[in-house]
């Protein structure tokens, strides 16, 4: 209905036109009136070729250089246009409609180098070319997206815009054309410092993160990519034909858990939450290879889980939910920390990554510390904004055991992080 009533209100626009200097030459008379008339006319066909002209039926597509990048990367995008009748047009505008995912920009740890100035994350993307087309068919034009922000970023349309040479016939059409660009967390080494638990008797540790009991074997399984040689039961797999790996008892329980606070709080700091997700990206990478029994969970707007089994698949779906998590949620992740202690099997050692510190929060690590083998608590706050009360937070943690590592511009600023554990 509405398109109907623009293409007539332009018609009549046409219309008027045409008739004001057809009367005018009528009336007036004489060689000039007659001369801007004839003129005029051509101008006034083109008008109504415009208007008639349908701008709906043109083929667009869009290609990426890539569909899976890293924070940070660019991609390449080449759109291209075909249109079935060569009609001349004068000129023709193509705009991308880029979605609100990709109007931040990450500089990798650049961006972290001042973090109070959370607003120069943020950048307007603005994709709008404007061609000449005339008699052409084909239309081509690239583009390029500089310094890719985390997140799974979704292309959904293009408008186009033409018209004729005085701006009197105006057209546009929006063309849906889907496609999905996925952006992992960048990724640094992780450097751990194990600190000594001693036993009252002596200075002999008393555990450490990578520390695995293999000693009682409860069975076999198929063998599984990340799987020590030594493992692998001979005597089973020639009897199978298949090679298959012993299972200790160390594997029936997860031996260190991995938490990262994914609510929305008032007070947090956009790069505060970004770099918890490059953090966490990195700390399951470097885990991963010294730990076998190792989980994930995140808790946000709903809980998500993840088993780390040693297979690929596993390990794309951690990327995956850490590229598109976003700081949601209304019940506050000290309340989701109360209810899934219960679920934590005791002595679990438990990494905490969080954003944001308050006094509920305190005490629902506290709670969990207890029933811990160890907890470590990471704090990601900008220097600037760690307050009186975080300090306060923070030695009453450490009071009870809990180590504290409070990562702000220094840290996340650094090639590789260096964190005590």
């Amino acid at each position: 209905m509405r398109q109907t009533l623009q293409f007539t209100a332009k018609l009549l626009v046409v219309l008027t036109l045409f008739a004001v200097l057809f009367s005018y030459a009528m009336f007036q008379g004489g060689f000039v009136s007659w001369f801007l008339f004839y003129a005029f006319l051509p101008f006034l066909v083109y008008m109504t070729g415009v208007l008639l002209y349908p701008i709906n039926d043109w083929k667009v597509e869009r290609k990426l250089s890539k569909r899976v990048a890293t924070g940070g990367e660019s991609v390449e995008i080449d759109v291209t246009l075909t249109r079935r009748i060569p009609f001349p047009i004068y000129y023709c505008v193509i705009e991308e409609y880029l979605p609100e995912s990709l109007k931040k920009q990450d500089r990798h740890l650049d961006k972290f180098r001042d973090m109070e100035k959370a607003s120069e994350f943020q950048q307007d993307r603005i994709v709008k070319k404007v061609m000449f087309p005339w008699f052409k068919q084909h239309l081509r034009y690239h583009y390029e997206l500089e310094k890719l922000p985390r997140g799974e970023h979704q292309f959904k349309a293009f408008r186009i815009k033409t018209g004729d040479f005085f701006g009197f016939v105006k057209k546009e059409h929006v063309y849906r054309e889907e496609d999905k660009l996925l952006v992992f967390p960048y990724k640094r080494p992780v450097k751990l410092r194990e600190r000594v638990y001693s036993f009252e008797q002596g200075a002999s540790p008393s555990f450490k993160l990578n520390e695995k009991n293999t000693n009682v074997v409860t069975g076999v399984r198929e063998y599984m990519q990340g799987d020590r040689f030594a493992w692998v039961d001979w005597k089973t797999t020639a009897k199978k034909n298949q090679m298959m790996t012993k299972e200790f008892e160390q594997e029936k329980s997860v031996d260190m858990l991995i938490i990262l606070n994914a609510v929305y709080h008032p007070t947090m700091n956009p790069l505060s939450f970004e770099g918890s997700v490059e953090f966490t990206a990195s700390l399951l990478e470097e885990l991963h290879k010294k730990s076998s029994q190792l989980a994930f969970m995140t808790l946000g707007d709903g809980r998500a889980y993840f088993p780390f089994h040693q297979n690929h698949s596993q390990t794309h779906k951690i990327q995956g939910h850490l590229a598109k998590i976003k700081p949601l949620g209304r019940v506050p992740f000290s309340q989701q920390l109360d209810r899934e202690r219960a679920q934590i099997p005791s002595g679990t050692i438990a990494l905490v990554i969080s954003h944001y510190l308050d006094e509920n929060t305190e005490q629902s690590l506290v709670k969990l510390a207890k029933k811990s083998k160890r907890l470590v608590f990471f704090y990601v706050r900008p220097r600037e904004q760690v307050s009186f009360q975080d300090h306060q937070h923070i030695k009453l943690l450490k009071n009870q055991g809990i180590v504290v590592q409070v990562l702000s511009e220094e840290q996340l600023t650094r090639q590789e992080f260096e964190v005590s554990t």
